[in-house]
């Protein structure tokens, strides 16, 4: 029989509400998502599930859709589900109009953290082993960080190397933008963006860095391949000139400009350059 809960403040409850927080994601490095989509998809690509609560109101239905994909998927969850009243559903729950499923998962394999760049060499492996590359310094927002890595999945781009200043992958608001898309792209996370740029240039990757600056070139220009990683910057302020220095190159994206029209938004930008680097 499954577990019913009723109380704001039980344990389980509460652990998974104070997910929502970053410092409480990597102490247990555990994070959480609503939704039967991502649930499905996160048992279809091996996610480790650490529970899963279903809204008293839908049990039937939901109980039914949780066994159906944790049985194809051979994945014991018999004692990791929950049935939770509306109000301690609602403790839980970010969404406006809930599904009546939240699910709390494991950190995933896929997303590293390099802290420091000792090991040249080994920290550049981590992120060609994923073939098709694009950077990021300083996204700061969590649906366009999601966006561009659904955005990633959808036109072949493997891995996806990010700053230690850009939203938390595991933010609610990002999973949620990336879809499934999360669970399946190699996320490296590093401290010193710059001297990976330079490390993957010694690698034999063009760094290319999208900036109106001295001697940026049309993108149509540059005969971009699927080899070259493309580095987009901060929504408003763009990249770094650390970032800037640390690429081989420059490109624009051709554009009409005037009174509004200055630049693009980020997962745009890189949508587009996603499609030219392949």
């Amino acid at each position: 029989m499954i577990p019913y809960i009723s109380s704001r403040h039980n344990p389980a409850v509460m652990l998974a509400a104070s997910l929502s927080d970053k410092k409480n994601r990597e102490k247990n490095r555990l994070f959480r998502f609503d939704g039967k989509k991502l649930f499905a998809e996160a048992c279809a690509c091996g996610i480790e599930i650490y529970s899963v609560f279903l809204l008293e109101s839908k049990k039937d239905e939901l109980t039914e859709f949780v066994f159906n994909c944790v049985g194809s998927k051979k994945i014991e969850l018999s004692d990791r589900i929950y049935i939770l009243s509306e109000a301690a559903f609602d403790r839980i729950s970010e969404e406006k109009s809930p599904e009546g499923i939240i699910t709390v998962a494991k950190y995933i394999d896929k997303i590293r953290k390099i802290a420091t760049i000792d090991n040249t060499a080994a920290s550049c492996d981590a992120v060609l082993r994923g073939g098709r590359i694009m950077a990021f310094e300083s996204l700061r927002d969590p649906g366009t960080l999601g966006t561009v890595i659904r955005t990633a999945a959808a036109l072949g781009v493997g891995t996806l190397l990010l700053s230690s200043d850009c939203a938390d992958v595991y933010n609610p608001r990002t999973v949620r933008a990336a879809m499934g898309a999360l669970f399946t792209r190699n996320i490296v996370i590093t401290d010193d963006l710059p001297a990976m740029l330079r490390a993957l240039g010694a690698a034999g990757r063009r760094t290319v860095a999208a900036a109106l600056t001295d001697g940026a070139r049309d993108a149509d220009r540059l005969s971009l391949s699927a080899d070259d990683c493309v580095v987009i910057g901060n929504e408003g302020h763009g990249l770094s000139a650390a970032a800037l220095e640390a690429c081989d190159t420059a490109a624009i994206l051709p554009m009409e400009r005037g009174p509004g029209i200055e630049s693009l938004n980020a997962s745009v930008a890189a949508a587009i350059f996603m499609w030219l680097c392949r």
